[in-house]
């Protein structure tokens, strides 16, 4: 159906409704979105509320009372997640953005959640008024088997697709979903979700295809470089003033945005903002996500299967290594490191390094057209490579980056010692090395409960480079005698990469 006439049937739908009072509105709200289901809906939105089959409690007030709840169970944890959501909405989308509330501000929002199967509806309903205003709002959703976090976020979702529309601007595809998502997820949960991360072992990722999942997170990219999503905003009046789509408009505004925020002129590039933004995405993925249908192996990476050339716009070419565990294996990579020349003709890439040490953060090293980088595989569990498309992407031809195994020269020749006499002392010596920033010592206690504390990173600082020896010390002066201890080592590279160097327990006083 052409845009202009699924606006002009949502029109006729909202006009339908002639229920109780009013609902809330000038609240700011944002969640999840999830398919509407409009067809469940082909009697008056009243009917679905008074059916005999609803049981709906008495009204609570939430927001101050400019949003009212009625609900079938009496479920005061899921009031809490949903006034939470709403209170966030309101300070964040219609007070720092300054989005338009598509609400009457005289009357209050009613949200009606039914807790038994009820068609599947998630719907917004109300009267269009003066200014494009809804009147009598109500958002109706069938809650049955949603979580109070999945009710929360199809509240907001809903509330924000009302706002979003209440502009005037063409439909788009792919921005009006994302945008939708990225305005009503919680900042907190902002790094994908259950759909988002299966999508992820995927050889190449299409964010038009899956624009609520993957779209909000270039969406969310863009927030974070023009410092808010008021700049949709301004995309979504000046799309409805020219008939443009949305998309369109965004991409031509981006660069004037981020010179007014103070980001750099590059950063505002769509090829930049996604590689970003699935580096991002890589870097905080459940570690267990599967890597099979993307997996590289050594061999082939050395054999140029890692293709570096820029796919088509808005979508990430993604490929996986992870170091193999035979203890042969583990040795060669503890003194090995991955050298990588990034092809002249290569689109914007990422390296996503994730270590053993499931504690420690995944580190990100970009990666730009014609840089040659290495990556010390020493307690390095899996890299995630990420080339993101570009308008100018999508070609046949094939950019294969040069990537071969090395001898790690961060540190060469590690000589360490330990001593638990008084207070732990870690000694270490290095034949030589380079590009060293720092040492980062992790600690982890054992407790008398049987608990491990983990505390760290203490810092030893480090000349960047030497080609002869030289010697470093660590006395942990916070040790308690009699108690066991395990320090574990880390190089910290000038990339801000990590190499694990060495570990040893000892019990403090012996």
């Amino acid at each position: 159906m052409p845009a202009k006439d699924r606006r002009r049937s949502n029109r006729s739908r909202l006009s339908r409704l002639g229920i109780c009072a009013g609902l809330v509105v000038g609240v700011g709200l944002a969640v999840l979105s999830a398919p509407v289901r409009g067809d469940a809906l082909r009697d008056e939105p009243q009917r679905w509320i008074e059916s005999p089959y609803r049981q709906f409690g008495a009204p609570q007030t939430l927001l101050s009372g400019r949003a009212i709840l009625l609900d079938e169970a009496d479920d005061a944890s899921g009031r809490a997640v949903l006034a939470a959501t709403l209170q966030r909405l309101d300070a964040q989308v219609f007070g720092r953005d300054g989005w338009r509330t598509p609400f009457d501000p005289k009357e209050p929002l009613r949200i009606y959640l039914a807790r038994h199967e009820a068609g599947g509806v998630r719907e917004i309903v109300g009267q269009r008024g003066e200014g494009d205003r809804l009147g009598r709002a109500a958002v109706l959703l069938d809650a049955s088997g949603l979580s109070p976090s999945q009710i929360a976020h199809e509240v907001a979702r809903q509330i924000v697709r009302a706002t979003i529309e209440a502009y005037g601007a063409p439909e788009d595809a792919f921005l009006t979903p994302a945008l939708v998502e990225a305005l009503a997820v919680d900042p907190a949960d902002a790094q994908g979700d259950e759909e988002a991360w299966t999508l992820a072992a995927a050889p190449s990722l299409d964010l038009r295809a899956h624009p609520s999942s993957l779209g909000r997170l270039w969406v969310d990219e863009v927030v974070r470089t023009v410092g808010g999503s008021g700049f949709f905003r301004q995309v979504w009046e000046r799309a409805a003033g020219t008939g443009e789509a949305p998309l369109a408009v965004a991409l031509r505004m981006l660069p004037e945005a981020a010179a007014l925020s103070g980001a750099p002129a590059p950063s505002a590039r769509e090829d930049t903002l996604l590689v970003r933004a699935a580096a991002r995405f890589y870097a905080h993925i459940e570690t267990e996500t599967e890597a099979g249908p993307s997996r590289l192996r050594r061999l082939d990476l050395e054999s140029g299967s890692l293709d570096a050339a820029p796919p088509e716009s808005l979508s990430v070419r993604h490929r996986s290594f992870i170091p193999e565990e035979s203890e042969d294996a583990l040795r060669v990579a503890s003194e090995g490191a991955l050298r990588i020349a990034w092809p002249e003709d290569a689109g914007a890439g990422a390296a996503v390094v994730r270590y053993r040490d499931t504690a420690l953060p995944a580190d990100v090293l970009l990666l730009a057209p014609g840089d040659v980088r290495r990556i010390p595989l020493s307690g390095v569990a899996r890299i995630d490579w990420v080339i993101a498309g570009s308008p100018q992407g999508g070609g046949g031809l094939r950019a294969p980056a040069a990537v071969e195994e090395v001898r790690s020269d961060v540190f060469t020749g590690l000589e360490a010692r330990a001593s638990g006499v008084e207070r732990p002392r870690l000694t270490w010596r290095t034949g030589s090395h380079e590009g060293i920033w720092g040492w980062a010592i992790f600690r982890e206690e054992l407790k008398a409960d049987g608990r491990v504390a983990r505390t760290g990173p203490e810092i030893v600082p480090s000349t960047e480079r030497s080609d002869e020896a030289f010697s470093y010390a660590f006395v942990d002066s916070s040790a308690v005698q009699g108690t066991y201890y395990r320090y574990t080592v880390w190089a910290v590279t000038d990339e801000g990469l990590l190499a694990r160097a060495f570990a040893v327990t000892l019990r403090a006083g012996e």
